[in-house]
């Protein structure tokens, strides 16, 4: 009797499950009201998948020969891609943002200078920028007559692009490929997923760790749905983390901040990363402060082109860092709850946020100076405080973190992704809604927190009885 390897059987399951989801998303047209959508379905689906995906952890620890079914696990992966690549947004128009800015930027013209409004026909929002008249201007305006469907869908309009700089050559790639088309830009998207397998395949091995642990990264629903589905250019980071880290572990340093540069120039938090990257130089001071110097030299020069325009009201930088709020826990709760009484809750929320993510980065970096297979641990956990604290909870933010799972697979980290389809309820329910941010979103955030929390304090507990009473080990 041939018993089915289970690993597949999930892969198969989830398989069928995205198929389906693909279908689903031609249900979500755009300007269809969220209540004449199968919104409830398509949400009770990707749960689905999520519970199904988050099986792997156990079958893998328990698998025999495991290492046969990483071919099959890519091919199925690769399809569920394909099902993807065929599918529509649903409930998302990020991708319009970028076929913008990429058009923008093929044709030679600085992305950050003008506002999608500043260019359109209408007098009324022209004029709530200025009345330039220059020849890029006029350019833009003639690229968005020419491209009325894509250009009415950009969202926040108002405020210029808040992607750096080699995000927005991957853009104008993707717009070479396929002008204004969806199919281009999700080719780039595939290209960098390619290459996160590749590396991801790569570090296992030289980890230690089983190749068929991949497939909780290739198989990841939120990784299909947010990255695939919806378009979201998340997906360009992981090769830049992972290829930091490859780095950092054979000891180039150097290397791996300017690696880290590069994945900072794709969205810019990365930047945060460094001292966890250069902690190994701690006893080395000299050497720390150059390698210190050479990274934010480097940075200052690939952001320059975005750093020249971020102090402009419009610009989509300075409007994300002092006002956007959505799907967000710890926040919230520092916002409305912890600093109610302040004139402006918000910005000491913000502050809050930015000094505890400080020193989470200070204290893993200190504390685990010299241990280099933790890396990716404390790569994960800085990743997974960053999107517990952020203003902005975001699902397809998770993608910074799926190429670590394989490492780290913690029930907790495993219960984000699972819970992350929750986050689509928020149409139904509105971002007002106290059902939805006191009740959706603690559920979404709070259980795997309250799972990480309490491997933590049972790890600690062990910790100090181990360490008083050596016998109970």
């Amino acid at each position: 009797m041939i018993v089915a390897n289970p690993i597949l059987q999930i892969g198969a399951a989830s398989l069928i499950i995205v198929i389906g989801l693909a279908t689903l998303s031609f249900w979500f047209p755009d300007g269809v009201s969220v209540t004449d959508t199968p919104l409830t379905l398509y949400v009770t689906l990707a749960l689905l998948a999520g519970a199904i995906w988050a099986w792997l952890p156990r079958q893998i620890r328990q698998a025999r020969g495991a290492s046969q079914s990483v071919l099959a696990i890519v091919l199925i992966g690769l399809a569920m891609r394909g099902a993807m690549f065929v599918s529509a947004p649903v409930l998302e128009d990020d991708s319009y943002r970028y076929l913008w800015d990429g058009a923008v930027t093929a044709r030679g013209i600085d992305p950050y200078k003008y506002a999608p409004a500043e260019v359109t026909s209408n007098p009324v929002l022209g004029a709530a920028f200025s009345d330039e008249n220059s020849a890029a201007l006029g350019e833009l305006k003639k690229l968005a007559l020419e491209n009325g469907e894509p250009y009415s869908r950009i969202n926040y309009p108002f405020v210029s692009t808040i992607y750096p700089p080699l995000a927005q050559a991957a853009f104008a790639v993707a717009h070479w490929i396929d002008p204004f088309g969806l199919t281009g830009w999700r080719l780039v998207l595939l290209a960098a997923d390619l290459v996160t397998l590749g590396l991801l395949l790569k570090l296992l091995r030289d980890l230690n760790r089983a190749a068929i642990w991949v497939s909780l990264y290739w198989l990841n629903p939120v990784v299909l749905l947010q990255g695939f589905g919806a378009g979201h250019m998340d997906l360009l980071l992981p090769p830049f983390l992972l290829g930091a880290l490859l780095f950092a572990r054979s000891g180039r340093i150097l290397s791996a901040a300017f690696v880290l540069v590069g994945g900072a120039a794709i969205k810019l938090w990365p930047a945060m990363l460094f001292p966890l990257f250069a902690r190994p130089l701690l006893r080395q001071p000299l050497k720390l402060c150059l390698v210190a110097l050479a990274f934010v030299a480097s940075l200052l020069f690939v952001l320059s082109p975005q750093l020249f325009h971020a102090l402009r009201p419009e610009a989509g930088l300075n409007a994300y860092a002092s006002d956007w709020r959505t799907h967000a826990f710890a926040f919230a709760i520092l916002e409305d709850v912890v600093f109610f009484f302040m004139d402006d809750s918000g910005r000491a929320a913000r502050i809050a946020v930015a000094l505890a993510i400080i020193s989470v980065t200070g204290y893993l970096s200190l504390r685990f100076a010299t241990e280099t297979d933790r890396l990716p641990s404390l790569l994960a956990g800085v990743i997974a405080a960053l999107i517990f604290l952020s203003p902005t909870g975001y699902p397809w933010y998770f993608l910074w973190l799926a190429p670590f799972l394989p490492f780290v697979p913690h029930a907790g980290l495993i219960a984000l992704f699972v819970l992350a389809p929750l986050y689509w309820l928020r149409f139904a329910l509105g971002d007002e809604s106290s059902v939805y941010q006191w009740g959706v979103v603690p559920v979404a955030f709070g259980i795997p927190l309250l799972l990480i929390l309490q491997t933590y304090f049972r790890r600690s507990f062990h910790d100090a009885v181990g360490h008083h009473n050596p016998s109970a080990e």
